[in-house]
């Protein structure tokens, strides 16, 4: 990596390189950190290329860290940026299913149900009524749960 630096596309080599500053710096060595976690550097050449990060005053001295690298790379001073990636198209709100709608009400009132089933009801193991509680329960919980990672994406 010590072989001279071709100055930037798009400046004239008789024009100096941008200084860079403790922000492009920590952008550098963030980059860097996604290439060692993605694997694309051992951690040998990670500390020699984040140290000269570390030590870069102009962007030709970051360019070359970054040569042999896909991206991420650091958005360097008097570079164009990449276009970004296209948005996702906004989610669609859903309405409510039935059970999201109606469960706390349904929810309320297993217990009393239950409660009727059992004294009204003439069959032996007349508690199995109880039953109907948590599984209510159960079926509400799991509707407010989707219902909540729908919200949390938007």
């Amino acid at each position: 990596m010590s072989e001279p630096v071709p100055p930037q596309p798009g400046r004239p080599p008789d024009q100096p390189a941008p200084r860079i500053g403790t922000a492009d710096r920590d952008a550098a060595m963030k980059a860097l950190d996604a290439h060692l976690e993605a694997g694309r550097l051992d951690a040998e050449e990670y500390g020699e290329r984040s140290a000269r990060a570390a030590e870069a005053r102009t962007v030709d001295d970051l360019v070359p860290l970054f040569a042999d690298l896909p991206r991420p790379h650091p958005p360097l001073p008097g570079e164009t940026p990449a276009p970004a990636a296209p948005d996702r198209a906004p989610a669609t709100r859903r309405e409510p299913g039935a059970l999201a709608r109606y469960g706390p009400a349904i929810s309320g009132a297993l217990p009393i149900i239950a409660l009727v089933l059992f004294f009204t009801v003439p069959i032996p193991n007349a508690w199995v009524f109880f039953l109907l509680i948590p599984l209510g329960g159960a079926l509400f919980a799991s509707s407010r749960r989707n219902g909540s990672d729908e919200r949390d994406e938007k």
